[in-house]
């Protein structure tokens, strides 16, 4: 990612005199009040709900939180809403009907799922409007800023003027970023639930098996996040193709036979899972090129539900 120019404190200069307001401190919310006034900006204003303990965040800004997200909104020239996903529509549209938005802001949300037409109300009174999503999973408050810089971000502007100002906030940030097209919100976000959602789903059902052989869920996991490790190590030194181990990567029938006779045995949601990441895996196999079409044709039959 290109640099853009910064003034002499390090803040890169179409930042320079910015105030920035937070509308929901939690933690995302946070995390960027946090980074951006370690990067020397300015936080004037955040929010969190009524009856929410009083974030940290206070304390590492030097900047007190309220309720009143429409007043917050008007001390900013750049408003983060980084209230959860299902709450950024109403936000936008209480802040837009108490005027809260004005011609030259902008106004960000952090949804990787959502489009930038939860911003229109923002957008309609004269706002600039954009997204940037980071890559990375914030389980804890804990953690969350340290996670979050470094990360990469999906970066969605409504404007090339708002893509200037978004790609300084992921520099601010400590980020880099990719550009993704609003129409492609879906995939983007899909892909990131594969790669950490469905990941954790993944190892959960993992600990689950190895739960049947007696051991209990703490051992499990102790014992396969080592695996998990390298396997992610493997991936980026490698790449998914050349990373990809196993039986079914070297064609070995009668181990993949093996694992769905014990998996039938247990619950349908073990054996329907196996069946269809098997599949996924056989297809990725195939490109490697290393299977002949008779060992593909079995394993394939093999995964195949019903068989």
């Amino acid at each position: 990612m290109k640099r853009s120019k910064t003034n002499p404190k390090g803040v890169p200069a179409v930042l320079a005199g910015k105030n920035v307001t937070v509308l929901g401190a939690g933690k995302v919310g946070g995390a960027v009040a946090s980074l951006l006034k370690q990067a020397g900006i300015r936080i004037t204003a955040m929010t969190t709900r009524r009856g929410e303990p009083v974030s940290s965040t206070e304390a590492r800004t030097g900047t007190p939180t309220t309720t009143d997200n429409a007043a917050a909104a008007r001390a900013g020239d750049i408003v983060f809403v980084t209230t959860n996903d299902e709450s950024i529509a109403d936000v936008v549209d209480v802040v837009a009907a108490e005027g809260g938005f004005r011609p030259g802001q902008l106004v960000v949300h952090m949804s990787g799922a959502l489009s930038l037409s939860a911003l229109a109300p923002a957008q309609k009174e004269g706002a600039l409007i954009g997204c940037i999503h980071p890559l990375q999973s914030f389980a804890l408050v804990e953690g969350a800023q340290e996670r979050m810089r470094g990360s990469v971000f999906g970066l969605t502007s409504g404007s090339p003027e708002a893509g200037t100002l978004l790609k300084a906030l992921v520099e601010a940030l400590g980020g880099s970023f990719v550009e993704v097209a609003d129409e492609d919100k879906p995939l983007y976000h899909a892909a990131a639930v594969l790669a950490s959602n469905y990941l954790v789903a993944i190892e959960d059902a993992a600990i689950r098996l190895l739960a049947q052989t007696g051991l209990d869920e703490r051992t499990a996991l102790r014992s396969l996040l080592p695996l998990a490790r390298a396997t992610l190590d493997n991936i980026e030194s490698l790449g998914t193709t050349a990373a990809l181990t196993g039986p079914i990567a070297r064609g070995d029938h009668e181990t993949v036979q093996s694992h769905l006779h014990a998996l039938g045995r247990l619950s349908a949601d073990e054996l329907r899972l196996y069946r269809a990441l098997g599949s996924y895996t056989l297809a990725l196999a195939e490109r490697r090129g290393d299977l002949d079409d008779e060992t593909i044709a079995k394993l394939r039959e093999s995964l195949r539900e019903g068989s």
